[in-house]
């Protein structure tokens, strides 16, 4: 790592130390609701939306592989909070993609003030699920406006997020073809939003369903061609799994730490369980599987820096890492016992949001079609 990496990497490893984890608890415990305020303010005082933006628009944005540093302590400290930010980064990447000079002038200075902390990134919707190219959300052209009709599902970062890039069919008839990709700011008239949605893990991650009835949006809000929003899609998810593996990394890392400070500390016999192998070999493969892990997630970052060929080493990274994740929490429990299992406790947190992180960005099997159709 460079100094600025290492520098980057003991600031916010410090953050989720101190700040994240025993914060994550309590929003964990808590309905269903928007952004916690804590939250809320640690990312405005560490400006964080700043990394995402180039220097043009008012930020300094850093190359994918520091991001995935940063990701990793975040995803140490709360997955949660990870999730929220890496939404940001979803919408953010599609119009670095994408998105015209004028688009990214008007949208990205709006991240960077206290009431612009997220944005959303709108592509799923309940009847598609993993299909990509199946949207029932219209976007009808009427001369210098489009009318978006429909409802995406579920949506990180409803309700608080100051703009929303939506995917929307606007030629049916064409397939892929016919998909087009919007920026949507949050004020505009006829988004509506659903009652936050109550879910096992990632729960401190606001998300609810995104209703769009006869929404008006400016033609100059369509981002780059109409019919090229597939192809946007799968370059912006492509980047995106490369961080969701890394939020992965910093899961695994908390649990096992969790683990092994358990087992030098749990003594039965006269002995710290950790001296039996039946403990030690569990957490010596998982450490092992997880500097494996993290160089995934790097290498699929350092291609994407080089503008490489990614998507392979993305849904490696994602895969890979995810798992191990869910791997690491359950041993974690095992090893911890009663401890971990009685709440509040934060591996029992962790196991939760491990699940999830299979599900997001493309669940397990979707990253399996990925990695083989590319063989």
């Amino acid at each position: 790592m460079t100094e600025e990496q290492r520098t980057l990497q003991a600031r916010f490893r410090r953050l989720a130390f101190e700040k994240l984890h025993s914060r994550s608890l309590l929003v964990d415990a808590q309905p269903p609701g928007p952004i916690d305020d804590v939250y809320r303010n640690i990312m405005i005082a560490e400006k964080m939306n700043t990394f995402l933006i180039p220097e043009q628009y008012g930020g300094r944005a850093l190359d994918r592989v520091t991001l995935s540093i940063i990701m990793e302590e975040l995803g140490y400290g709360c997955a949660g909070f990870a999730g929220i930010y890496a939404q940001t980064l979803h919408a953010v990447s599609t119009l670095l993609i994408g998105g015209s000079d004028a688009q990214k002038a008007l949208f990205f200075p709006l991240l960077l003030n206290p009431e612009g902390i997220a944005a959303g990134f709108c592509a799923t919707e309940e009847k598609s699920g993993s299909d990509a190219s199946s949207f029932l959300t219209t976007a009808q052209s009427e001369g210098d406006y489009y009318i978006l009709n429909g409802a995406k599902s579920p949506i990180i970062n409803a309700g608080d997020a100051r703009f929303y890039i939506v995917w929307a069919n606007t030629n049916s008839e064409k397939g892929r073809a016919g998909i087009s990709a919007f920026v949507i700011p949050r004020e505009t008239s006829g988004i509506t939003f659903s009652p936050y949605h109550d879910k096992p893990g990632l729960r401190p991650v606001p998300t609810a369903t995104v209703f769009l009835q006869n929404v008006k949006i400016p033609a100059s809000h369509l981002i780059a061609l109409p019919g090229s929003g597939y192809l946007l899609l799968m370059q912006t998810v492509d980047w995106g799994r490369a961080f969701v593996g890394a939020i992965g990394v910093g899961l695994t890392r908390a649990a096992i730490e969790a683990a092994i400070q358990y087992a030098k500390t749990r003594v039965i016999l006269n002995r710290p369980i950790i001296n039996n192998q039946g403990v030690s070999f569990i957490l010596a493969d998982l450490s092992t599987k997880l500097e494996a892990a993290r160089y995934l997630v790097w290498r699929a970052c350092r291609l994407i820096d080089l503008d490489g060929d990614y998507t392979i080493a993305s849904s490696m990274a994602k895969l890979f890492s995810s798992e191990l994740a869910v791997r690491a929490t359950s041993e974690g429990m095992l090893i911890m016992g009663q401890k971990g299992y009685h709440r509040p406790s934060l591996m029992e947190k962790y196991q939760r949001d491990a699940q999830a992180l299979r599900i997001v960005e493309g669940t397990t099997q979707i990253q399996k079609m990925i990695i083989s159709s590319q063989l």
